[in-house]
């Protein structure tokens, strides 16, 4: 991300390309939900400023907890291996409502709102209900991603947003990052998932999938199979021929990709290892939040791929029209 702070001012002229922010007056913030998985260091930059990132609840037996704080981090790997009840929720509409009055206050003068797929969770209608009150305007983006696929698309929304790029030209790049990113994972069973009704269009296959480590993506927001292998260690290699595939596919465009894991530490670096050949930058492990976590279980593996930014990728000069 720093990379493509430099890159991008680089570009800018004036006070801008010394690392000068323009004021708050007349900028646009970004709002995401803790799905986005954006570590906590990369909340604290100067440019993240313009950012908002709201907790998503999770219920650990009959305690809800916030997303972030460390009693929960120290509660929820426990009771996923005990098997004892996790649910999540939505963040309520006054949790938005809050976030938004707030950067009013603060000088910006509009919102993006990007997150976690409709699919999968209530947050998008919550951010629509609470930006209709809104003092600002606000416009709430279905992301259709989870992960860090999402929190690189908001990270790259910050830095263009921070620098003055005008809210169409945001929403824009926005809209078509989204669209290109790509998101694959494992799960060591689909018990979690069954229970809090993420399976989608696998209800039909849950009979089939007892007894094989099923390897899942994200296909226009919601989870479905892509292969049925039987072991751990097959169902890694098929995370790593999807890459490869994805890769191949991306007209040379360049993918950053990232690697999420939960109680798996060493393999997370593992795969990430395995990849770091295939990205055009270096690939971080970053441990499932717990919204996500909740739903995958212990021992799950994901890959996130987001397209290399504009300004990251090669010049290329524009063919001559021969006379």
């Amino acid at each position: 991300m720093l990379t493509h702070i430099r890159q991008v001012r680089s570009t800018r002229s004036g006070w801008v390309r010394f690392g000068l922010p323009p004021s708050r007056k007349g900028r646009t913030a970004i709002v995401t939900d803790s799905s986005a998985s954006i570590p906590a260091e990369l909340l604290t930059h100067p440019l993240a400023r313009g950012l908002r990132q709201v907790p998503m609840p999770v219920m650990v037996g009959e305690q809800i907890h916030a997303e972030g704080t460390a009693e929960l981090m120290r509660e929820l790997p426990l009771a996923l291996a005990a098997g004892t009840a996790v649910r999540t929720s939505r963040p309520s509409p006054g949790s938005f409502s809050a976030v938004y009055q707030e950067l009013a206050e603060s000088g910006f003068e509009q919102v993006i709102s990007v997150h976690i797929s409709g699919q999968l969770s209530g947050t998008v209608e919550a951010a629509r209900l609470a930006g209709r009150d809104a003092l600002i305007p606000v416009t709430v983006v279905d992301s259709h991603l989870s992960g860090f696929a999402l929190g690189t698309v908001v990270l790259d929304a910050v830095i263009s947003a921070g620098f003055g790029m005008a809210p169409e030209q945001l929403l824009e790049d926005v809209d078509e990052a989204t669209q290109e990113a790509g998101v694959f994972f494992t799960v060591p069973n689909l018990d979690q998932l069954r229970r809090g009704g993420r399976i989608g269009t696998l209800a039909g296959l849950l009979g089939t999938l007892l007894h094989v480590k099923p390897v899942l993506t994200l296909d226009n927001g919601i989870v479905s199979l892509v292969d049925r292998p039987r072991t751990s260690a097959r169902a890694t290699e098929r995370l790593v021929e999807l890459t490869q595939e994805f890769v191949s596919g991306s007209e040379g465009r360049g993918e950053r990709i990232a690697v999420h894991g939960f109680g798996n530490e060493p393999a997370a670096h593992e795969l990430a290892g395995r990849l770091q050949s295939l990205s055009a930058m270096p690939v971080p492990v970053i441990r499932l939040p717990a919204v996500l976590a909740a739903h995958l279980g212990l021992g799950a593996l994901g890959v996130t791929l987001n397209p290399v930014a504009p300004a990251q990728r090669p010049h290329q000069p524009r063919a001559v029209p021969s006379s």
